[in-house]
């Protein structure tokens, strides 16, 4: 896990708009608990939208952590090569992974990703689960 871990940093990081996303909550988030506002498919490019927030440490009177840092992150990757959806639409993210493809791989509904295409890999609570695959992987982030 530590080696995803570092990868997802250093993939987030070297995005346009990484750095503000990192900035903003802290760290390279994973998404926990994010809820996929939207998911876009649109002439060979993808955009997920993410309403998230950091979770502290601190409790509030109630015994819930507190979350701050809420906002908008929008991931958008250009040239998808593949899609692997599964799941409802109303989603709840567990976590999700920004690795790299070192391997081709075969998808039914087309060619596949290639090597050094990025993979976003959407593990949920609830709802939709599964990878996106593309090149050109930009960030957006909105502070609500």
């Amino acid at each position: 896990m530590a080696d995803d871990d570092a990868n997802h940093a250093r993939l987030l990081a070297a995005a346009p708009g990484g750095s503000a996303v990192i900035e903003w909550f802290g760290f390279a988030p994973r998404f926990h608990d994010a809820n996929l506002a939207e998911l876009k498919l649109m002439n060979g490019s993808a955009e997920l939208r993410l309403r998230a927030f950091r979770m502290t440490d601190q409790l509030d009177e109630r015994g819930y952590f507190v979350c701050d840092r809420h906002a908008l992150v929008t991931l958008r990757l250009e040239r998808v090569s593949g899609i692997v959806l599964e799941g409802d639409a109303d989603s709840i993210i567990a976590d999700l992974v920004i690795s790299e493809v070192d391997e081709p791989q075969a998808l039914s509904t087309c060619a596949g990703p290639v090597p050094g295409d990025l993979q976003i890999t959407m593990r949920t609570s609830v709802g939709l689960a599964g990878e996106i695959y593309g090149r050109d992987l930009s960030l957006e982030l909105e502070p609500q």
